[in-house]
């Protein structure tokens, strides 16, 4: 990527590129195969244990679901009634939350008119019917709006972050590329339009943001930022119980340089001990490639950084999910002519790891990996254009 391209320009291409082929009437789940948008599918588990599956197409976003956790879907519904420019790549997913009451929650992102933006619709009949995509951002008209991330917890307030790019009116010093994190809150039975509100500013544009709850129920974000000097390192930043947000604290320490858009997001996950686990990537001057490490006490004392993969095969777009005293680590590598799938695996809340066999690989474009829990066992969900969605329990 070249370096000080122009943040708009780079959205503009994005969106031309990320087309694929015309869309159809879609009746059977099997037919979805073909017409995946930049192998990119989006999976999560409802409490009741019933798997969701969103399926971008170019003028659509379908869901199914399955009730054998991914052996067979059910016939898909069309959440968009109205044909839109879908847009979507694997940094950028469509985002799907069943809360506890049933309600299953979706955002996607299209390119429309309002120049670039996500779109929340939500269904209260077990997916049979959608209401109508509304706009999240209330600046839709003159900023993008993308790297959308949604979190609910146990009284079933939503919470939606993104990235956003009227960061402009609020530090125009900021480089090109570096722009700010929004958010909005409310509860199921709210339904008024999103109220914006802004978080942080300093984000790198083209990383998602990781998001979980605490076990107090309260948002945890960990975001690539860019510091003086261009440095991309990430921090933490958490919701107080009042819901004020604590200042980002960095918790790595790179020293990754670059004036370009690295597309790379990191990822979180917390355990029933409130231990925090951290995954990134980068290129820094300090270390190169994928890492973990821990924390204790939401990011004021770490675990020193642990390398992940074989360096001689670029990995790359590491996961991980936690689940009791299990934790699981995935991630990309790279032979120069296809992807395979690694894994590691710890069950005393990442004291020790080992490696776990997953025999996944494609020579086509594909997703990155993710990780989902049905609160009893761990799956690994990944999608190629070849072999099209997987979904495999580890």
């Amino acid at each position: 990527m070249p370096q000080k391209i122009s943040f708009h320009l780079l959205f503009s291409i994005i969106a031309v590129l990320f087309l694929s082929s015309c869309q159809s009437t879609i009746t059977d789940s099997n037919q979805l195969h073909s017409k995946i948008l930049r192998a990119t599918v989006s999976v999560n588990f409802a409490p009741d244990g019933t798997l969701w599956r969103l399926t971008p197409t170019q003028q659509a976003v379908y869901i199914d679901h399955s009730n054998d956790n991914g052996k067979t879907y059910s016939t898909p519904v069309k959440i968009n009634q109205q044909n839109q420019k879908i847009s979507v790549w694997p940094e950028n997913p469509a985002v799907i939350q069943v809360s506890y009451s049933g309600r299953i929650n979706v955002l996607y992102y299209a390119d429309e008119q309002q120049n670039s933006t996500s779109f929340f619709s939500y269904s209260d009949d077990n997916g049979k019917s959608f209401s109508p995509p509304i706009l999240v951002s209330d600046q839709a008209k003159t900023a993008m709006h993308y790297m959308d991330k949604m979190l609910i917890d146990n009284n079933d307030n939503t919470y939606l972050f993104w990235h956003d790019t009227r960061h402009e009116l609020i530090d125009q010093d900021q480089a090109d590329g570096v722009l700010a994190i929004y958010y909005s809150k409310k509860s199921a039975s709210d339904n008024s339009q999103f109220v914006n509100q802004f978080l942080s500013k300093g984000i790198c544009s083209c990383c998602r943001t990781a998001t979980i709850l605490s076990n107090e129920q309260t948002p945890i974000l960990f975001a690539r930022m860019v510091y003086e000097g261009g440095i991309r390192d990430h921090a933490l930043i958490s919701m107080n119980k009042d819901g004020s947000w604590q200042t980002p604290l960095r918790v790595t320490d790179d020293n990754w340089k670059i004036e370009a858009c690295p597309e790379h997001g990191p990822a979180i996950a917390i355990s029933n001990k409130n231990r925090i686990h951290l995954t990134w990537f980068t290129l820094g001057d300090t270390r190169q490639g994928i890492f973990y490490r821990h924390s204790d006490d939401f990011g004021k004392t770490l675990s020193a950084p642990t390398p992940i993969g074989n360096a001689e095969y670029l990995p790359s777009h590491p996961d991980v999910l936690s689940l009791n005293n299990r934790v699981i680590i995935v991630w990309k590598e790279f032979n120069g002519e296809q992807t395979t799938l690694h894994a590691k695996e710890s069950l005393n809340d990442g004291q020790s790891w080992q490696q776990k066999q997953i025999d996944l690989k494609s020579s086509s474009k594909n997703s990155h990996p993710k990780l989902i829990s049905n609160n009893k066992d761990i799956y690994l969900s990944w999608t190629s254009e070849t072999q099209g969605h997987q979904l495999i329990k580890l």
